[in-house]
Order: C-alpha cells, then sequence, then structure tokens
C-alpha cells in the first residue's frame, strides 16, 4: 500500500513542475479596422512618370517618409491611417515642395556632367 500512497504524493508535488501557466486569450482584431485608401491608378502625377506602378511609387513614397521623418499626411491630405482622404489633392504646400525636391533630384541625377 505504500507505493500508490508514494505515487500519489509524488504526482502531487511535479504537478506544479509541469503544469503550464494558463495563457491569456487573443485580443480579437476590431470590428472596424479601416484599410488603406491607396488607389491603384494615380490621377495628379506632375513630377513622376505616370507609367510607374503602384510598388514603384509606394517606394518612392516610404523612402520619403523615412528620409524626412514624416507620415504620409504631412504631404497628402489623408487621415495618418490612411482609410480617408485624397491623394490627388494639392491641399498641402508641403507636396508641392516635395515635388520641386523630386524634381531637383531628377535634374541633378540625371544631366550629364562636362568633363
Amino acid at each position: 500500500m505504500k507505493l500508490p500512497h508514494a505515487a500519489a504524493l509524488s504526482v502531487f508535488f511535479c504537478l506544479p513542475l509541469v503544469a503550464q501557466q494558463p495563457t491569456a486569450p487573443a485580443p480579437a482584431p476590431a470590428a472596424s479596422a479601416k484599410r488603406p485608401n491607396i488607389p491603384d491608378h494615380f490621377t495628379n502625377l506632375t513630377v513622376l512618370p505616370t507609367t510607374i506602378t503602384k510598388p514603384e511609387l509606394m517606394d518612392i513614397m516610404k523612402q520619403f517618409a523615412i528620409t524626412m521623418k514624416v507620415r504620409c499626411s504631412y504631404c497628402h491630405a489623408v487621415s495618418d491611417d490612411l482609410s480617408e482622404g485624397s491623394f490627388a489633392s494639392d491641399e498641402k504646400p508641403t507636396k508641392g515642395e516635395a515635388r520641386k525636391l523630386i524634381s531637383l533630384i531628377h535634374q541633378a541625377t540625371l544631366t550629364p556632367t562636362k568633363p
């Protein structure tokens, strides 16, 4: 009879060692999460080529945001989560300044240098 008691005691004392902490349930995704409203076709490109692809344009815009340490809404009339507004709008003067910068970069990199 001592063996079953010993087995029971060993299970009782070892149980906390193998028991896992209960995990908290993962938070449910927000029901009203909005997706970015980035168009597939661009209607107001004045400096960049009108044939630019969406991935190419997104790469350029991401680089602007990283380099200038700003969000899209700094130049574009859009909400911070990009779900509302218009990327084509020229409402913000910073968009015009960004266009000037792009033009200067194009001129500097595309103009052949004289020997």
